[in-house]
């Protein structure tokens, strides 16, 4: 438990330091102190009244929610972000599902079918194809 951000540990620290530096008087030291501090917060207090800090930051925390705070808060960010968010990981959870299935077999180009020739069947296994023909040449001797 830290108080004032000050472990424990410290405090005894800063406790044996006091006694050892005010001996008998640290109660009547102690007493001043609080006095001390007493008079600052009070003369801190009628600084505040007198100046109209309080009024001024009263104001500005007052445009501050009109001007700013609420709009956010009407336009809701955290839940469009939340929808968003939503809809776009529906969209990965459907194309991560969509690549998983199997695709269908590869469409096989249709070769153009003479007079008198029947298409293949779908899925049947495309015809073989045979080689062109190399042209003859005309003069048999070697070139």
């Amino acid at each position: 438990m830290e108080l004032f951000g000050i472990s424990p540990g410290e405090l005894l620290v800063i406790g044996i330091v006091a006694i050892m530096v005010f001996g008998g008087r640290l109660p009547q030291v102690a007493g001043e102190v609080a006095a001390t501090v007493q008079k600052l917060r009070r003369s801190l207090n009628d600084l505040r009244r007198d100046s109209g800090i309080d009024r001024e930051i009263a104001n500005a925390r007052r445009e501050f929610e009109q001007g700013v705070a609420k709009p956010l808060r009407e336009a809701d960010l955290a839940g469009t972000v939340r929808r968003e968010t939503a809809s776009v990981r529906s969209e990965v959870q459907q194309a991560a599902s969509a690549a998983q299935t199997p695709l269908a077999a590869p469409a096989v180009a249709a070769a153009p079918v003479s007079a008198g020739a029947s298409a293949p069947a779908l899925g049947a296994p495309p015809p073989p194809v045979t080689p062109p023909e190399s042209p003859a040449r005309s003069d048999p001797s070697p070139g």
